[in-house]
Order: structure tokens, then sequence, then C-alpha cells
């Protein structure tokens, strides 16, 4: 069988090497020229749930970096207000010292591409796709094709491949924006870090303006290109951040980065040192969109997983738990005895229901955190 995954992400990555370790044929097309060139984010979370996918996917040798190359397991969840007054602290045991419960999102990618150079193609835009009784036939904004026995589309929020299958399918923009940033931990910077910022995910919330978020990231095994870093990210509707979207989007990062000092002006001396300790260079903006309700469709040969199907706020750490979640399940199903559409029905019927728990427990988190009321689609 002839596997044709569209989508370089975290989910793509993890069901191809779940793929090629079960004996399949397949190919990953990526519309990006290189790892380096998608900003999406830096620290991502990963929950016993993603561990488990991963332990099921990954070859021993790709486990075994994707572990070197993760940060060293956090104890803490904790929020301040902006003059770092603690207002929660929640704290879990320790993990084990291969635990893998946040990661790098650059550094993880690489991991996962371990041993899939002739699997993987940079520079393919995915353009369309069309079905035989036997084949997709897909096609690429280079004027190339491939054929596949199934194409599984794992191209993110603003899938193409799920714009063709499901054209009606809704995204909704809930009003809130995210500008990121990284703060090399130097010395300097580690002298005046809370300590609780180096623990754990951290929350400071302004309920009169934009907040913010921290996340550490401490290498076990940093990459050659960077070294430790604190993940900050400021999030904020446009009017809070005192820009149309047209500004937000078309700004240089150190215009971006300027938004986020000049917003915490009034904030902690602390907190204060710390943003002006980001690296400008960093700082970029995203849209914070979702789905709302997951509805079945009809079983061909084009499948989704994760952000291609599911989108979801990062209010409850769960949108790459449950892009690995899925890869596991179909890597599963398509490696199984049933027929191809019983099986692909079967992960379909299962993804549905685990992705739209995810998505509405985000969509309850993100309306509380970010005082949001975000409209069915």
């Amino acid at each position: 069988m002839k596997i044709a995954i569209v989508g370089g992400g975290i989910g793509g990555l993890a069901l191809a090497q779940g793929l090629v370790k079960a004996g399949l044929e397949v190919r990953l097309y990526e519309r990006d020229p290189s790892p380096r060139d998608r900003k999406q984010g830096y620290r991502i979370h990963i929950s016993p749930v993603g561990e488990e996918a991963l332990a099921y996917l990954l070859p021993p040798e790709v486990r075994r970096r994707v572990i070197e190359t993760a940060t060293h397991p956090g104890d803490l969840v904790a929020g301040f207000d902006t003059q770092l007054t603690p207002t929660f602290e929640q704290t879990f045991p320790g993990a084990g010292p291969e635990t893998v419960s946040a990661v790098d999102r650059y550094a993880f990618r690489r991991a996962l591409m371990t041993g899939l150079d002739d699997v993987l193609e940079f520079g393919k835009q995915f353009e369309s796709f069309s079905e035989t009784a036997d084949l997709v036939e897909i096609r690429f904004a280079d004027g190339t094709s491939a054929a596949a026995d199934v194409l599984i589309g794992a191209d993110g929020v603003g899938s193409r491949v799920r714009a063709g299958l499901l054209p009606d399918f809704d995204v909704v923009d809930i009003g809130v924006r995210c500008i990121y940033g990284k703060i090399p931990l130097t010395e300097s910077v580690r002298s005046v870090v809370p300590p609780e910022f180096l623990r754990g995910l951290t929350m400071v919330v302004d309920r009169g303006g934009p907040g913010a978020a921290f996340g550490p990231v401490l290498f076990r095994t940093p990459p050659e290109e960077y070294g430790d870093y604190l993940m900050a990210v400021m999030t904020g509707t446009q009017a809070g951040l005192g820009c149309s979207d047209d500004e937000l989007f078309t700004m240089s990062p150190a215009d971006l980065w300027s938004i986020v000092t000049t917003k915490s002006a009034a904030w902690h001396p602390t907190l204060r040192t710390l943003l002006a300790a980001a690296e400008v260079d960093a700082a970029f903006p995203i849209t914070l969109r979702t789905s709302t309700t997951l509805e079945p469709w009809p079983v061909t040969r084009v499948t989704l997983l994760g952000d291609a199907i599911h989108p979801m706020t990062p209010a409850a750490g769960a949108g790459a738990n449950t892009a690995l979640w899925d890869a596991a399940q179909l890597a599963r199903a398509l490696t199984g005895d049933a027929p191809l559409l019983k099986a692909l029905a079967s992960y379909q019927q299962g993804m549905l229901a685990n992705g739209q728990a995810a998505v509405t427990e985000s969509l309850q988190n993100a309306e509380r955190l970010f005082s949001v009321s975000i409209p069915a689609a």
C-alpha cells in the first residue's frame, strides 16, 4: 500500500515514522523549503497521551533522539498578576529521567525527521486531488503529480486537503492574537528570572489588557543553533494590542516586540527586564482559530488528522497531543487486518469523538482565559 501524507508537521512526521516502521511505502510532502522556514511557536507541552503515541509510533533510535533533545521536565503551572503577586499554583509529581513533557518545536521536528530522508520532500505545495476507484491522484503547484492508495491531510488549520474534501468546513477566528518571542537564558537573565518561571508554564494576567505566558525550554541536548531560553507569548484582542490585523501581520519583528514592551510598561520591573532581554528578531504573530462542531463525512481514500480536521485553541494544551493520538490511531488502522475503507471508517469515528472532546475543552478554557465569547461555526 502506498501512503501519501501532506504536511510535515508533528502529526504528519509521527505518522510517517509509524508507517515506515510497519513496512509501508510512504511519501511525505511539505510545502516549506526547509524545516527552518515555518514559525508556529516555540515550546510544546507533551502530555501522557502524546508520550504514549510517540512510544507506539517511533522506532527506538528516533524515540531516543526525541528524549535526548526534549526539555527537562517541569513540575509547576502557576499564575501571577502583572505585579508578580501569585494568583494560583499547581504542582505535579516529579517526572522520570526519560519523560518527555515539553519540547522545542524546531528540535522536536528535526528529531522526528530522523531516518526519513528518502520519505520527506520539501518544497511541495499541495494543490488538489482526485479519486479513481483504486487510487488518489495528487497534484502539486510545481506541476508534478503523484498517486497513492491513501491520501492523508496533515497540513494544519488552513488545510488544502480538507478544502478539497470538506469544502464547507468552518474554522472560527476567536478574536485573540498572540505575539511569540524568545528570551535567551543568559547569566544576567537567570539572575533575575523568578524561580517559578523555570519550573513550568506561568501565566501573567492583566484583567485590563493583554496578558502573557512564559514557558522554560531547558534542553537535555540543545540544537546547534541556540541554547536554553524562556518562551514569552503576549495574548490579546486587536483592540487590546492596539492594532489591526493588517498592521500586526505586516510589522517587522522589532515593531511587534515593541507592542509587547509598550503594553507591559506598567508591569513589575522583573517582568519588564525579562521582556527587554528577548531576541527581537524572533518575534512573530499568530491568529487563534478553532473548529467548534465536528461532523462525520463519507469515507473515501482521503482522510485527515490533527489541526487539519480539529483545529483548537492552545488553552487546553492539547493540540499537538491530539494530533499525535490521531497519528497513532491511524497507523494502527492502516497496519491492521481490516479492509482499507473499513479501517479508515473506524479511524474517523474514533478520531472525531476524541477530537470533539479536546476542541470543546479548549473552547471552554479559552472563553475563561481570554474573556471572549466564541460563536458556533
